[in-house]
């Protein structure tokens, strides 16, 4: 799937629906922190995409969001504000409520959050009972037509299937359908086309801008992929080792990339151009999670990494509106020479 900017949109004065402040996530009950200071806000209706290598801080940075950190994982300090309440302090019942009601989530493996023993069916079912309160028969009638919605051909056969008995494709569909029934205002999609064909992804991804479009969905979509991001976000986030080291307007980061390790990213991205050669990567591996280090995290990598980017931490600061960079030399002339040369 070849890179290709969004049409831009009137989304930096948008209210903002989510709002991440300072997140502070430690992992092996304290011992290192593996998400560092981290802010981002998804407008309403806006779609922003967060990315970069596995063990970035992605799915952490989500799974804060949902109330959902893993045993071992803290919130250590940040503010998660979400249609101007604070929830990051709320308790079981508080994130009941918001749980499909207004935050829907998808995920990577759809098998692994569909109940095997049950139709599919009966768990769109259940959750409308529950959540909205519809009886047996509406809530039959409803799940259909969500069926429909996502694009599920046969409504009526999927509805009695199994989930061993669907695609992954068809799975994921269901799972998209379970999470848009109670019409919530936002959708987390942590790598939610990652384990698809690429035929079945650009139908995922078709789905989504539509529910976009249909229902003013906002929509956080976490990707390794940058061609998918591409397709879908209106605004980007790259993690690197814990922290968020650009973020800015789609078009700005896919074209005018200020960080080397997005410019990496985007050539590393390119290799499905056909003239390539050789498979492109980027030199070196990311530290361990939570590692200690001195200065940028991606100094070791960094073709451009001086003395100075070594010497303490890097504070992260505007270049544009509404586009900011956590580099230490995002003034020096050569290196923004050499940023730019990138055609994704």
């Amino acid at each position: 799937m070849a890179i290709s900017a969004p049409p831009e949109r009137a989304t930096a004065e948008s209210a903002a629906l989510l709002s991440v402040d300072g997140l502070t996530v430690s992992v092996q009950n304290g011992a290192r922190t593996a998400v560092r200071d981290v802010s981002l806000h998804v407008g309403r209706g806006e779609t922003v995409g967060l990315v970069g290598e596995s063990g970035s801080g992605k799915t952490l940075t989500c799974r804060a969001v949902l109330g959902l950190l893993p045993s071992g994982c803290e919130l250590d300090t940040g503010r998660i504000t979400f249609d101007g309440s604070e929830v990051a302090e709320l308790d079981r019942r508080g994130w009941e409520a918001l749980h499909g009601a207004r935050i829907g989530a998808v995920f990577q493996d759809p098998t692994s959050y569909l109940n095997p023993s049950l139709t599919v069916g009966r768990q769109l079912s259940e959750v409308l009972q529950v959540k909205r309160g519809l009886g047996r028969a509406a809530a039959r009638d409803e799940a259909l037509e969500l069926f429909a919605a996502v694009g599920l051909r046969d409504p009526r056969r999927v509805y009695g299937q199994y989930p061993s008995e669907l695609s992954g494709g068809m799975a994921q569909r269901a799972l998209i359908a379970i999470a848009i029934s109670c019409e919530p205002e936002l959708l987390i999609a942590d790598e939610a086309t990652t384990a698809l064909d690429v035929t079945v992804q650009a139908e995922v991804i078709a789905l989504l801008l539509r529910l976009r479009a249909e229902r003013g969905l906002s929509v956080l979509f976490v990707s390794h992929d940058l061609a998918v991001i591409a397709e879908l976000c209106d605004r980007i986030v790259v993690f690197y080792a814990g922290e968020v080291v650009e973020h800015g307007p789609a078009r700005e980061i896919l074209h005018h990339p200020r960080h080397p390790y997005t410019r990496a990213l985007l050539t590393v991205a390119s290799v499905g151009d056909y003239r390539r050669r050789a498979l492109e990567t980027i030199p070196g591996q990311p530290p361990e999670v939570g590692a200690k280090i001195d200065g940028c995290r991606f100094a070791a990598r960094c073709p451009f990494a001086a003395d100075e980017c070594r010497s303490g931490p890097v504070a992260i600061q505007a270049v544009g509106a509404d586009h900011q960079v956590r580099c230490q030399r995002v003034d020096d002339p050569r290196v923004v020479a050499e940023l730019s040369e990138v055609h994704p």
